[in-house]
């Protein structure tokens, strides 16, 4: 692009600025020179003004001890001679002492210190007045006697105002020398500013004619190289992959770059054409919006330019072009001139498409996997709920079976929670990645928690024939804050992972408080002397579906989720895990989560069983002849299950196999509450809930409790329920403990009311 005259004449005015700089430079000196005269002028006068003003406190201070020494000696003669003319005299003077103190006040209004001493000489003249003019009243001529008494006070007084007085002239005398050393001080700086303004002058006019100097050669260099520079941006306007474009809004013609039009396929040299060569390309859909955007830009509504949108392409199809472009504005705010740049961005275009196209179809791919979860999280716990039920009902006759027996159902038993933990870990899994897991905060015995734990793992190290040791002497008796049922949960993969792997020795648990920097924190390493794992390997052991090695996996099972869960709740919960492993030598998990904790004591069952007899001694305390409860649930092994539950607990039932059957049932008879299983035929538990509820509120019956039973553990099925109308909520597989908690619940409710 070849310049024009007005580039040549930029350099000009790059010289013209500088000069009008210096110029400004030189008048700023100038003028601060002459603010400092007169400043200087005017802080002399100010200096005079002051001199003469202490010069007049001296002369009144001076006549006041004056006219003081007069009162007295005019009150003698008085009391004396007895002539009127000497009390004349007395008041005469008298008068001139006030008017001297008034004049004094006035004077140093200013001055607090000689304030409070001219206070001072005011109140010792009040009583030096009050003492004269009661000696005076004594009977005229005066003997010697009348004329001695009071001399003493009378002379006190005297000499403490003639006192002060003095230490109010010495203060103004010394004022008056301060204000003379400052003047002599003054004078001097006067003459150095004049003879440094002098210098600075001098050194200015050296600067600027050097300065004129290299700027004459400055415009010889650049003249010389901007030949070199126009040839160099025009190769590189050339050479670009964008089409560049100079528009002159004055003129409006604009420059076009030869790359302009060949990316859209035309051949047409690089040189000045009009706006419409380019606007006729521009897609009809985007041609508005293309105006009006570049109009707001140049009406200064828009703060910079940078717009995509399609032109036509010599070959008929539609290109993607992003343009960016800068205006220059002259003083009044109108654009003068625009230079900018287009860039074919089809392929990105294109590409942003596809991955958009992409994560649509992996948002539906995630969507069907939930429903998928979903319902095959119900379709596995229906019968799980049945098969534990019957496992947990049959472990509590032991008593009664044989020993091959009993063993059988305690396989059955070890069987089904497996299978649940499975169930519950891949839906934990599920809850995590999607951000849906919530934690639950109460108080909890930590020592209960742990000892929970050992009931579980010892007897597995047991049967593997290691040893097994859980120290936590030092947290015994507190009561700490925090999701216990997340925290076990973490306690037992970390536990049951260090068993499984180790076949020689034992696991090793400690625990503690530890305190870092300032936050305390719940410390348990649970040490084994395993297989132990790779260094290079610890971040894999966390990973989902995962494990150090094939081999291990073939050789001691595992999904490869337990780790990966508790990494992830040891974060929700504001901790971490840590490895320390050697091949060979065994493992270190280190759990580290923050806790608050106190000295109260959390109530709580010896066992599991001691708890299950008291659930059910308060159940059956709460129940009448007329107790009865109304089982709502499709699936035969769940009915078999609930219902010897119920039997166990002496409590009357009607089973409903749909919604709409429990509907009826509601209607016909009276329940103290209702099982609602959620998934049924005809008519769900959400409707029936419904139905139940709003035929309570048109006949103003009283509310039955409902409580929802439900295979869908995922986040937001709880939430489901209550608004439904439900009271409760527990998933399936049901646990027993849980059901009878929330049957008494409602049933104390009941006979209270």
């Amino acid at each position: 692009m070849p310049f024009k005259n007005e580039d040549f004449l930029s350099v000009d005015k790059v010289f013209i600025r500088n000069f009008i700089i210096f110029m400004v430079i030189l008048l700023a000196c100038a003028g601060s020179l002459s603010v400092s005269l007169i400043s200087g002028d005017r802080d002399l006068e100010k200096t005079d003004k002051i001199l003469l003003h202490a010069h007049d406190v001296i002369a009144e201070a001076e006549q006041l001890s004056t006219m003081v020494e007069g009162m007295l000696a005019s009150q003698r003669g008085y009391i004396l001679s007895g002539e009127d003319h000497f009390l004349q005299e007395y008041e005469y003077k008298k008068g001139l002492v006030s008017n001297h103190i008034a004049m004094l006040s006035e004077l140093m209004a200013d001055n607090p210190s000689q304030q409070s001493r001219l206070d001072e000489i005011r109140n010792y003249f009040t009583d030096f007045s009050k003492e004269l003019e009661n000696r005076a009243e004594v009977i005229r001529p005066a003997t010697n006697s009348i004329l001695l008494k009071n001399v003493e006070n009378i002379d006190n007084l005297r000499n403490n105002i003639i006192r002060i007085n003095k230490t109010i002239l010495d203060e103004e005398y010394t004022f008056l020398n301060r204000r003379f050393n400052e003047l002599d001080h003054q004078k001097t700086r006067y003459l150095n500013t004049l003879l440094i303004s002098v210098v600075i002058g001098t050194v200015l006019l050296l600067i600027f004619n050097g300065f004129l100097l290299h700027a004459q050669r400055k415009r010889t260099r650049a003249e010389a190289s901007l030949k070199d520079s126009e040839e160099r941006f025009v190769l590189a306007v050339e050479g670009t992959e964008d089409g560049i474009f100079d528009w002159n809004l004055r003129t409006n013609e604009i420059f076009y770059s030869g790359r302009f039009f060949s990316m859209l396929g035309y051949e047409r040299p690089a040189g000045i054409g009009k706006l419409e060569d380019a606007f006729e390309l521009v897609h009809p859909d985007d041609h508005d919006a293309v105006k009006e955007y570049v109009d707001k830009y140049l009406d200064g509504e828009l703060s910079e330019y940078h717009q995509e949108f399609r032109m036509k392409h010599q070959s008929g199809r539609w290109v993607w072009i992003q343009s960016r472009a800068k205006a220059l504005f002259d003083r009044n705010g109108k654009a003068i001139r625009m230079v900018g740049a287009h860039t074919d961005i089809t392929h990105t275009v294109k590409t942003k498409e596809r991955l958009e196209a992409e994560k649509h179809a992996a948002q539906e791919a995630n969507q069907a996997k939930s429903e998928f979860l979903a319902h095959m999280s119900h379709e596995i716990r229906t019968p799980l709920t049945t098969i534990n039920g019957i496992a947990e009902i049959l472990e509590r006759q032991c008593d009664t079976l044989t020993e091959k027996q009993a063993k059988l159902v305690h396989t059955l038993l070890s069987s089904a929670s497996s299978l649940k933990d499975l169930v519950n870990d891949i839906l934990d899994f599920s809850k995590i990645e999607s951000g849906e897991l919530e934690l639950d905060e109460e108080a909890f015995d930590l020592d209960g928690l742990f000892e929970n734990v050992i009931s579980m793992m010892a007897l597995k190290a047991s049967e593997k024939g290691i040893s097994f040791v859980f120290d936590y002497k030092n947290l015994e008796g507190l009561t700490f804050y925090g999701d216990p049922k997340r925290i076990r949960q973490i306690l037992v993969n970390l536990i049951n992972n260090a068993i499984k792997f180790t076949d020689r020795g034992g696991v090793n648990i400690q625990s503690e408080i530890e305190e870092r920097q300032g936050t305390e924190f719940l410390r348990i390493d649970v040490t084994d002397t395993g297989i132990g794992i790779n260094s290079e390997d610890f971040d894999l052991v966390f990973e989902r579906f995962k494990q150090a090695d094939s081999s291990v996996s073939r050789k001691y099972g595992g999904t490869g989720l337990g780790l990966p869960i508790s990494m992830n709740l040891a974060r929700l919960m504001g901790g971490e895990i840590f490895l320390n492993s050697e091949t060979g030598k065994g493992s270190t998990f280190t759990l580290l989560l923050p806790v608050r904790h106190s000295e109260k004591k959390v109530d709580r069952p010896h066992n599991t069983k001691e708890l299950d007899k008291k659930l059910q001694d308060k159940i059956r305390s709460t129940l009448h002849k007329e107790s009865k409860i109304l089982m709502v649930e499709d699936y035969e092994g769940n009915i078999v299950v609930l219902g010897h539950i119920l039997e166990e607990m002496g409590i009357n039932y009607d089973v409903a196999r749909t919604g709409l059957e429990a509907v009826n049932f509601w209607s016909e008879n009276y329940y103290d509450m209702i099982l609602m299983d959620v998934q049924m035929p005809e008519m769900d538990g959400f409707s029936a809930t419904q139905e139940i509820r709003l035929k309570e509120s048109q006949n103003k019956l009283p509310h039955t409790p409902v409580i929802g039973m439900t295979a869908h553990a995922l986040m937001g099925d709880k939430d489901k329920c209550i608004e439904a109308g439900m009271d409760a909520y527990l998933p399936k597989p049901l646990v027993e403990a849980d059901l009878k908690r929330e049957i008494l619940r409602f049933m104390e409710k009941k006979k209270a009311a």
